[in-house]
């Protein structure tokens, strides 16, 4: 089971109403080395400077965030993390001396050796980088003149100097006109460089320069076409990949799943549903994201006014209060859905239907043979004592009750 820990927590949610924190996402800052053109983040970067958290605080967040029980760490843009490199090497060592699952975003092109070596040594789990295009003539054009060059140049370190594959290594492209013909050639680039997947979305027009790069109705055909191409690759290759997702997106808007209509269904409640396997989105069950400056939401999408902040409150305190609980019931009820979740271009959809689909999995192969349920019973008491076993209890009646 790909999603078995998050359904575990999930599962949690539902039986004891306890929410064990899954995930914690840190954007460490909003400056960046880089200018790219299809970015909107970068054009008051560095007047953030002053408001960003300080290294203690981050490494203070990060233990609060151990202590609600969370499993993965992602350091993510934002800005370009590495800008404080020094602050991801403190966390990185504190998080995997503990155990964490780690990620890290970075358009790759500001490490130092040191650095590399150290998360090589460190075995951390997973590095993504963000290239735009197969070649600096397509790179370079949207993210700077050299950059493809030093993103290329660290990532080939890494991936030859890593051991058994560890640090696993992606590549992130934002599709945009500009290179959507050189899909299948990302492919090629990950697989030359040793990676295990390659992350695609498209290009969001946050901006009037972004605008510039969105693909028209035309472009979006011939995309869709090289898009089952390179998925056909890249599994051949044997690459994770998220083109399913951006595949998705295309098709949403093509069947109308985005019109008013659908929209006032789901804020005004008529999709009503009690099983909790069809929650809108399971982020806010599983995940908290920090902003540089200390505002804290459910994912990368959701900030507006009312995002609490580290600054208020603990962690635990958010986690707990009423910002998430409100969210919580809004996604699971389906009612008053807020309009960021319901456009949300995220991959983060892509993991809730991923997630949907293996607790109804779940719920389908769970045994109704009593004599089975009590030699299962029997051995999870003989392997992590009569508590777990009677928590296991409670989650196949609530699974089979149908609430699930």
């Amino acid at each position: 089971m790909a999603y078995e820990k998050e359904c575990s927590n999930l599962l949690r949610y539902c039986v004891e109403r306890q929410v064990p924190l899954y995930e914690i996402v840190f954007f460490l800052t909003n400056r960046c080395n880089q200018r790219c053109l299809t970015c909107w983040q970068w054009e008051e970067d560095f007047k953030t400077i002053e408001k960003e958290l300080s290294d203690e605080m981050w490494m203070k967040l990060l233990q609060e965030s151990i202590a609600m029980e969370a499993r993965h760490l992602y350091i993510v843009g934002g800005g370009e993390p590495m800008v404080r490199g020094n602050l991801v090497m403190k966390l990185a060592e504190f998080a995997k001396q503990r155990g964490m699952f780690c990620v890290l975003h970075t358009n790759g092109t500001l490490f130092k050796k040191e650095q590399m070596d150290k998360l090589i040594s460190l075995k951390w789990d997973q590095i993504i980088f963000s290239i735009d295009g197969p070649n600096p003539g397509i790179n370079n054009f949207i993210r700077g003149e050299g950059t493809f060059e030093k993103a290329f140049q660290n990532l080939m370190y890494i991936s030859q100097n890593r051991n058994h594959l560890i640090p696993d290594l992606g590549i992130n492209v934002t599709i945009t006109n500009k290179n959507y013909l050189y899909l299948k050639e990302m492919v090629d680039l990950a697989v030359e460089t040793g990676c295990g997947g390659i992350h695609a979305t498209l290009v969001q027009p946050f901006n009037k320069q972004a605008e510039q790069f969105v693909l028209e109705k035309e472009e979006v055909e011939r995309c869709k076409e090289i898009l089952i191409s390179a998925k056909a690759k890249a599994e051949i290759a044997g690459l994770y990949h998220t083109f399913d997702s951006v595949l998705e997106s295309f098709e949403n808007v093509n069947n109308g799943q985005n019109k008013d209509d659908d929209k006032n269904d789901l804020k005004n409640g008529r999709n009503n549903n009690d099983r909790f396997v069809e929650t809108y989105c399971f982020e806010p069950v599983l995940s908290m994201t920090i902003s540089a400056d200390g505002k804290v939401s459910p994912c990368c999408m959701f900030w507006n006014k009312d995002n609490p902040s580290v600054h208020d409150y603990s962690l635990s305190e958010i986690w707990k209060g009423p910002f998430f609980n409100t969210i919580r019931e809004q996604l699971q009820k389906k009612e008053a859905i807020p309009d960021i979740c319901i456009n949300c271009p995220s991959q983060l959809r892509q993991r809730s239907e991923n997630i949907r689909k293996e607790l109804k999995t779940m719920g389908e192969k769970t045994t109704k043979n009593p004599i089975l349920l009590i030699v299962r019973f029997l051995n999870r008491i003989k392997k992590e004592g009569f508590s777990s076993a009677l928590k296991r209890v409670k989650e196949w009646l609530y699974i089979r009750a149908g609430k699930v």
